[in-house]
């Protein structure tokens, strides 16, 4: 099983100053096509390199030091190569058994903070054709609580009926906004996420992956529950004093009451504790004196059984006192 803290949809970036090195694993098959991921976005300066099995020299295949990817002598070995430009992948059209060991990336971004570097070690695992090599089927994806509430735990599991082993898979989620990243990647078919945000609602799908192909399962919508967040008291007209809100006597006042939450929330509204309107929007004609007061909108989300208010005072001012 794979453990996740999912952070927010973005790439994450180590100020600590220290090099952060990733290690991964690809099966290819001979005459298939692979690709080879350096991180998950597209860094400033990166170096391809090969190491040979039982070798110890490092060589390099193709490095951008920003001005467009520069491939080497030695990819010719490698087999028809080609580098995905916008995210410093390499892609091979028909494996070769020579590019079977060790591929690195060493990638540079440049960042307010200073350079930080990476080392993506991928290990290319080329094996020859073989009949009885079974395709994956396409994966379809399992989800224990599609409604999780803001905080909790979750897990996630990629079904696949039929494959031979060794099967890679690889969650990954599309904001509504259209961003698509990874938030986790193994040998596990089952990732345990935790720390679930309102940040991570989405549509998610597995990938399952092995020497033969990858296949992709449908999508499943996670609907992050949450709230109600301490709501926000606007008034008009808006006049202060250090009472609190102060309007003046026969003037008409709304108050309108907002809070962030999912499902969305239900209002109420109470002045100095007693129930006097439901629903966020409350107006008062020709406010009185003695409508003078504590007013307090409570916001609850019935499906989290949660609830949060927030409190103001009106104090109301007969024109003749001022």
């Amino acid at each position: 099983m794979t453990v996740c803290h999912l952070s927010p949809p973005a790439l994450q970036i180590n100020h600590t100053g220290e090099v952060i090195y990733n290690d991964t694993s690809v099966y290819g098959v001979v005459d298939n096509p692979a690709i080879l991921e350096c991180g998950a976005a597209l860094p400033d300066i990166y170096i391809w390199s090969f190491t040979e099995p039982g070798a110890d020299g490092i060589k390099a295949v193709v490095y951008d030091l920003g001005k467009g990817p520069r491939i080497q002598k030695l990819a010719a070995t490698l087999g028809p190569l080609t580098v995905i430009s916008d995210r410093a992948a390499l892609s091979f059209e028909r494996l070769p058994l020579a590019a079977h060991g060790l591929f690195t990336c060493q990638a540079f971004f440049d960042n307010e903070d200073g350079v930080m570097a990476y080392y993506y070690y991928v290990h290319l695992i080329v094996q020859g054709r073989r009949m009885w090599f079974l395709p994956v089927s396409k994966p379809y994806l399992l989800i224990n609580d599609e409604y999780p509430a803001e905080g909790s735990a979750m897990w996630m599991h990629c079904k696949v009926e039929n494959g031979s082993e060794p099967i890679q898979y690889k969650w990954q989620h599309e904001a509504l906004s259209g961003n698509v990243t990874t938030v986790s990647q193994g040998n596990s078919s089952t990732a345990t996420v935790i720390g679930i945000s309102r940040n991570h609602t989405g549509w998610y799908h597995c990938v399952a992956s092995n020497a033969v192909n990858s296949e992709r399962s449908d999508r499943l919508l996670l609907n992050i529950t949450f709230g109600p967040d301490v709501p926000q008291i606007n008034v008009t007209p808006h006049r202060t004093t250090e009472h609190g809100y102060s309007p003046l006597e026969t003037e008409t006042v709304s108050l309108s009451c907002e809070t962030q939450s999912n499902p969305a929330g239900r209002y109420v509204w109470f002045r100095n504790g007693s129930q006097i309107h439901s629903g966020p929007q409350f107006t008062i004609d020709r406010i009185l004196r003695v409508q003078t007061g504590d007013y307090t909108c409570l916001t609850q989300n019935p499906y989290l059984n949660t609830s949060s208010s927030r409190t103001i005072s009106l104090t109301v001012y007969c024109e003749c006192d001022l």
